[in-house]
């Protein structure tokens, strides 16, 4: 991770060859202006400055910010904010994509502020792995929440070999793809509420026993195995819930 705060330690990827085999994964052009959290000691705002039209790199630490400005002084396409990502307001009406090697700690409200609050069309973002497999896992609140406004994957291991100092865990790069919305705004609050109920095995205060029959089985879910379910099955559980409470 780049950063977790100014006086905790940090982990840094700052070998040319692995940061070049992670960027090989990434859909990047020279008409792509990038938004990067966290420069840390500028070794992926370097690379993404060769490769891209922009980089604007938000670093919370000033240090790391002299350090980056340092690093790229022969390249003009980059700036450097010195702020703290989650006080950074993403621009409107800017085509962008995303990319960040992020804190561990602050992983949950980093990738909620990108979905919620960027217009990004592509996010390549280096998590903790287990974090990865968590935002994929249709069974936490987190995964259906961001799942009706990006498609999330993993692209690749990112070994805890690649950092220094080493963390006790592997990491994963991952995509978020922007796709349209699958929520109208009316029913947010209504897919909120049916959300916590099915995370938490409330079913009973959603469905009739009759009613989670019929909606399961248009969903084509198993009903042995209720855990394993996909996303556009779980909109289907959510539509019919509505149906049955219009």
């Amino acid at each position: 991770m780049n950063k977790v705060n100014i006086q905790d330690s940090q982990n840094f990827i700052t070998s040319k060859y692995h940061i070049n085999k992670i960027l090989r994964n990434i859909r990047l052009n020279t008409n792509d202006n990038i938004i990067e959290i966290g420069s840390g000691k500028g070794h992926f705002t370097l690379e993404l400055a060769k490769r891209c039209n922009y980089v604007t790199a938000i670093e919370i630490d000033p240090k790391l910010c002299r350090t980056t400005k340092n690093k790229l002084i022969d390249y003009e396409n980059f700036q450097i904010i010195n702020k703290d990502i989650l006080k950074f307001k993403f621009p409107k009406n800017k085509s962008y994509k995303i990319f960040g090697n992020i804190p561990y700690n602050i992983s949950t409200d980093i990738i909620r502020k990108i979905v919620f609050e960027s217009t990004a069309t592509e996010s390549y973002v280096i998590v903790e792995y287990g974090f990865a497999k968590r935002l994929l896992n249709t069974n936490r609140s987190l995964a259906l929440f961001l799942m009706t406004e990006v498609e999330i994957s993993i692209l690749s291991k990112v070994p805890r070999e690649y950092f220094h100092p080493k963390p006790k865990v592997n990491s994963s790069l991952i995509v978020l793809k922007r796709h349209p919305s699958k929520i109208s705004n009316k029913d947010i609050k209504q897919y909120r509420y049916f959300v916590m109920k099915w995370v938490n095995k409330e079913y009973r205060q959603l469905f009739t026993k009759n009613q989670l029959y019929q909606a399961i089985k248009y969903a084509k879910i198993n009903k042995n195995n209720m855990n394993d379910i996909s996303f556009e099955q779980f909109l289907s559980l959510f539509n019919s819930y509505k149906l049955f409470n219009g």
